[in-house]
């Protein structure tokens, strides 16, 4: 026990420099993006939360936590419409953040259009990537407009929970997780757990208005990218800086949460998703290839196109 908890404590204080590097980063570099020009027509857009390496330190989380409801994280990763993107892209005054009713008819379009990615993927950039043999347990591109914001459903997130080294034994006991997520009205970083694994879950089933697939919420009736600024999943990266260890403590799952970082690629993941959300703060949008014919075309890239201005 002493010996998770000395590690436990190591373990946060690397993650407090990793992720308060990040949220420093954001800070300065609001604004910067849209002045590096309109968004390269040429590529497919993705919520930077569908990347294999930010994607699965979620996924872990969740199902330490509550394997019923990481269940309901996306199985399938779909670009954004592009005027979606563009919108996302260049709303710096409006917090990166765009009116989910303007917005709609533009989900809708490619709800309903057929032939999905047509086989072919498009390939995250580089900042984004994992070892192969873990990037193959992230959602795969979407073939089909029903596979759209579904569910992993709980027999894959158990195969996926498996691979990863999680085992019965780190996975919080009802009563763990009751006194983790709390009950109204929560302090804040309960209120910040709480509404993050509602972000990172609204899949069909699980919400009136999915939006998993494209690593989106809604926020007072705006869409936006679940790592933009203020979001609730950025904010989570401070329960790091010790809220997190005390909630551990207080609710008698320290040596849980130290096996979750031992015994599973979660550090791993960490350092890499935290290369990848800095690289495309701050509007939280990564431009992955255009598969197939390249900056030649960007029909494969999106199903709702628009060309870039």
């Amino acid at each position: 026990m002493k010996r998770f908890k000395k590690f436990l404590e190591v373990t946060l204080v690397f993650l407090v420099v990793l992720w308060t590097g990040c949220l420093d980063a954001q800070q300065r570099g609001a604004g910067s993006q849209a002045a590096s020009g309109a968004p390269n027509p040429y590529v497919a857009p993705f919520g930077v939360p569908l990347a294999p390496p930010i994607y699965l330190v979620n996924f872990l989380l969740l199902y330490f936590a509550n394997p019923e409801i990481a269940a309901y994280m996306p199985a399938y990763r779909v670009p954004l419409p592009q005027e979606v993107y563009d919108c996302l892209f260049t709303a710096v005054e409006n917090s990166y953040s765009c009116p989910y009713d303007e917005m709609a008819q533009y989900f809708a379009a490619q709800a309903v259009a057929s032939g999905g990615s047509q086989n072919k993927d498009a390939s995250w950039p580089p900042s984004c990537q994992t070892n192969p043999r873990w990037a193959n347990l992230a959602p795969p591109q979407y073939r089909q407009p029903d596979q759209i914001n579904q569910p992993l459903g709980r027999k894959n997130a158990d195969k996926i929970a498996q691979l990863l080294g999680v085992d019965q034994g780190m996975i919080l006991t009802d009563e763990e997780y009751a006194c983790m997520i709390g009950t109204p009205p929560r302090d804040v970083a309960q209120e910040i757990i709480f509404a993050c694994s509602l972000d990172l879950t609204n899949s069909t089933g699980n919400t009136d208005l999915p939006l998993s697939s494209y690593g989106l919420y809604l926020s007072e009736g705006d869409v936006r990218s679940n790592c933009a600024p203020n979001a609730p999943c950025l904010e989570f990266n401070a329960l790091f800086a010790g809220p997190l260890e005390s909630i551990a403590a207080r609710c008698g799952f320290a040596d849980k949460l130290a096996r979750l970082f031992t015994q599973t690629p979660m550090l791993e993941f960490i350092g890499e998703g935290h290369d990848c959300q800095k690289k495309w703060m701050p509007s939280c949008i990564a431009e992955a290839a255009c598969p197939g014919n390249g900056g030649q075309s960007n029909n494969s890239c999106a199903p709702s196109l628009k060309v870039a201005q």
